[in-house]
């Protein structure tokens, strides 16, 4: 009967356990992007999906509240934060070879994209950063393709760049990127890009369309050339050393949570991309198809310029991206 009892007790004890009933974890997400956008919600999501049942304290800090986009990276390699949603731009800051997924015209639409996310790239990124850097990517997401945004005048054609002051991403690859145009770049981080370009320190930028919505900064530009010249991948990333400390329940929780979010976030970025068109018409601004033939044309032979010192040690990838069109 004691053996019984003994036995019974440890059954229900393993039940409650692979259930989630593990004593409370406490997280930490960070966070630069603006209360309101779509990597918000989905992070909001996500908190939810691990707090349900049990088993997770969740303290989610966004729109910059624990620095901006580069300081929350450094962060979460250091271990101050647990998670982050950042994409490979910022993490290409610490592992060069990850500008080969913003190279301009890498990507011809969301599928290839979704191929390579789910393929041997995305894999190959999640290696180097775990190895490299101890940070694990749980899931990656859709962050959209880019069009140029501008005050003053439309871009119509690659000579309309020639002394644009750009607002850059402080990421070497973008600072490249405009030079290449014949732009003047600016460096300003996400969370200052309102101010810059209401007050005249740069003519425009260039984000994903949804970005350029949740930001408000249709509020301050005019025109908007549909160039689709960059993609953006983003990626919910947890400190590994964190990951690696709970027990296998909560680490197969963060997991499904994580498929939830890459599922849902994708097919949402694509239609949020489209509908912001229709946003940024309404509030007045005009919205132009540039030709990318001559756009292409120019920054497609500068790809080793644009990735730099890793333009030989990112062909792998390269390759890989390549092999999934």
């Amino acid at each position: 009967m004691l053996r019984f009892v003994l036995t019974a007790a440890t059954a229900a004890a393993a039940l409650l356990y692979s259930a989630g009933a593990w004593a409370q974890t406490k997280i930490v997400i960070a966070s630069h992007d603006a209360i309101g956008s779509l990597n918000h919600t989905v992070i909001n999501r996500f908190k939810a999906c691990l707090e349900r049942g049990g088993g997770f304290a969740v303290s989610f800090f966004p729109a910059g509240q624990m620095g901006n986009a580069k300081e929350i990276v450094e962060q979460l390699k250091l271990g101050a934060i647990d998670m982050t949603v950042s994409d490979t731009a910022y993490m290409s800051n610490l592992q060069p070879e990850l500008g080969a997924f913003q190279l301009p015209f890498q990507f011809t639409d969301w599928a290839h994209a979704e191929r390579a996310m789910d393929g041997e790239p995305g894999r190959m990124v999640a290696d180097m950063l775990v190895r490299n850097h101890g940070i694990r990517p749980i899931s990656f997401m859709h962050n959209g393709f880019r069009d140029f945004m501008t005050v003053k005048k439309p871009l119509t054609s690659v000579a309309d760049f020639k002394g644009v002051k750009f607002r850059s991403p402080p990421i070497p690859l973008w600072i490249r990127m405009f030079e290449t145009l014949g732009a003047v770049p600016i460096a300003v981080d996400w969370s200052e890009v309102y101010q810059a370009v209401q007050s005249g320190m740069v003519d425009g930028l260039e984000a994903g369309t949804e970005g350029l919505v949740n930001s408000k900064v249709y509020e301050v530009g005019k025109h908007v050339a549909r160039s689709g010249h960059m993609y953006n991948l983003m990626m919910l990333a947890i400190n590994d050393r964190r990951f690696q400390s709970l027990p296998a329940p909560a680490r197969e929780k963060i997991t499904t949570c994580g498929a939830d979010f890459r599922r849902l976030g994708n097919a949402e970025v694509i239609a949020a991309s489209e509908k912001a068109y229709d946003t940024m018409k309404a509030k007045g601004l005009t919205i132009t198809s540039m030709d990318k033939g001559p756009l292409r044309g120019l920054l497609e032979p500068a790809w080793p310029t644009l990735l730099g010192n890793a333009a030989g040690t990112a062909k792998p990838l390269m390759d890989q991206i390549a092999k999934v069109r």
